[in-house]
């Protein structure tokens, strides 16, 4: 499945991060990069257990969201419904 975007996925905002999600119900997925920060600045963070954790800094709210969008996986199709891991017979 060919990577979709931010829009596609399940937005998260909670105590200044917005994380994106591949489900909509807890437990989350928390394998996809976040965004720290308020309307003037943003970090890019990428999930916990990458090597390489800050993906980008100081940037705008718009150049965050594309950071998070080029630091997807190729196989993040859109978020379904329920919680994580997906259901065995689930299919984007």
């Amino acid at each position: 499945m060919p990577n979709l975007g931010c829009g596609a996925l399940f937005p998260l905002p909670s105590h200044g991060a917005l994380t994106f999600h591949r489900n909509t119900q807890f437990p989350w997925s928390n394998d996809l990069p976040f965004i720290v920060g308020d309307a003037q600045s943003c970090i890019v963070y990428a999930p916990l257990g990458a090597p390489r954790r800050v993906l980008g800094e100081s940037l705008t709210p718009h150049e965050a969201a594309a950071l998070v969008v080029a630091h997807l996986p190729h196989d993040c199709g859109p978020a379904f419904e329920g919680p994580w891991p997906p259901p065995e017979h689930y299919t984007d």
